[in-house]
């Protein structure tokens, strides 16, 4: 025990210099120095920041999942995997957040919308008072899985009511309040022939599913090898790999007809950006579609929704994602909007990549902080009484630990 607290004290110690170098260069970028020494400029304005924000908000849009599953499904298998779900969206929008203010360069300009700026008719007004909406029902939804946790795994009818109703509002909010209209902002873009498409909404939201579910087999798989117990049995974690096939070949059936109609249209612009994502960004582009279907071939077999399967896909699936909205955001900028204008480059800088490492690094260490002082919903083995035993089935009680 001691070797593991000793462990886990170094790690935290690693995440919190990384996190604090990540922090030297956000206050460099944003009060100092600014945007300059960024990759990004007039041609290029949105570049890894961006990246990160979207694939944050997605994930935490996805991750709800699991609160939808065990209030409206009433899989109560995935329950251990609750109140972790709960604090991955709630993470997730924070780094999202810090990633939104590293691109605007001054965090107080931000603070003015939508108090201060307001302009009906601007989406980006209305998407920044969906994440102040989605963090308090994400923090309402907390509130009371701890306080039923507290109360020995039942609470009262009305928190019972209430969680329930959070849990299936959680989702539903973020993918329809939250993340299409993310894809409805890059889609009214209708200069940019990769954004400018109806689509686009529904695809974010299939991409959010896949996100968050991967994020959460990780998860689950994660912590139960670090605790040498299982936290959700072998079949949840399948029936999660299902899911996670399903929201993959939906995406990969979007990115097919995204890409057949860009090149069968014939417009300059679309045939720039299939140029270029076949030329100076194939490598993205092949880990992006080639990952999918490798994971989607993984997952749709009984044989390979094993740990080590499960592991691969879900590893894959989110660098996939990755890189695809590495793509959607990047190359979509890159394509010159008219003949003659030369070609664009983007390449990040060192003071970018410590503020996302940095984020990321902020992110795990208060994960890891709060799942050793939040009393969470563990699932252990009945003991061993006697040989009429049913050892199919485990119990789910609520365990309390201290911090460290």
């Amino acid at each position: 025990m001691k070797e593991t607290s000793k462990a886990l004290h170094a790690f935290l110690t690693l995440l919190l210099i990384i996190a604090a170098w990540g922090g030297y260069n956000f206050v460099l970028i944003m009060f100092v120095k600014g945007v300059g020494i960024t990759g990004s400029s007039d041609l290029v304005p949105w570049g890894v920041f961006i990246v990160g924000f979207v694939f944050c908000v997605g994930t935490s849009a996805g991750a709800s999942i699991i609160g939808l599953l065990i209030s409206g499904f009433g899989r109560d298998d995935y329950k251990p995997l609750g109140t972790r779900a709960i604090l991955v969206g709630i993470l997730s929008l924070m780094s999202a957040v810090l990633f939104l203010l590293a691109d605007v360069g001054n965090p107080f300009r931000t603070m003015l919308l939508p108090a201060v700026i307001r302009n009906p008719t601007s989406a980006l007004v209305y998407t920044s008072m969906t994440y102040v909406l989605f963090g308090a029902l994400l923090l309402g939804e907390l509130y009371y899985a701890v306080k039923i946790t507290l109360s020995g795994g039942v609470g009262s009818d009305m928190e019972e009511k209430i969680a329930k109703v959070l849990a299936i509002l959680a989702l539903l909010f973020a993918l329809m309040v939250v993340h299409a209209p993310h894809g409805a902002l890059f889609a009214f873009v209708s200069a940019r022939e990769m954004w400018n498409t109806p689509l686009l909404p529904p695809h974010f939201v299939v991409v959010a599913l896949a996100s968050g579910t991967a994020v959460m087999i990780l998860v689950a798989i994660i912590t139960s090898k670090i605790n040498k117990s299982e936290l959700v049995g072998l079949e949840t974690l399948s029936h999660m790999g299902q899911l996670l096939a399903l929201f993959i070949i939906i995406t990969l059936f979007l990115d097919f007809f995204d890409f057949v109609v860009m090149i069968y249209a014939g417009k300059p612009a679309g045939l720039e950006i299939w140029h270029l994502l076949t030329g100076r960004f194939a490598p993205l582009f092949i880990i992006n579609t080639a990952g999918l279907f490798v994971a989607m071939l993984i997952l749709l077999f009984k044989r390979g929704r094993t740990i080590k399967g499960l592991s691969m896909a879900s590893s894959l699936t989110v660098i996939a994602i990755i890189a695809y909205r590495f793509n959607l955001i990047i190359v979509a900028q890159t394509a010159p909007l008219f003949p003659g204008m030369g070609e664009i480059y983007y390449m990040p800088t060192v003071p970018e990549m410590a503020v996302v490492v940095g984020i990321i690094a902020w992110a795990l260490f208060l994960y890891i902080v709060l799942i050793k002082v939040l009393p969470l919903e563990e699932t252990v083995p009945e003991p061993e009484i006697g040989p009429d035993i049913d050892h199919r089935y485990q119990i789910t009680v609520p365990t309390f630990r201290k911090p460290g």
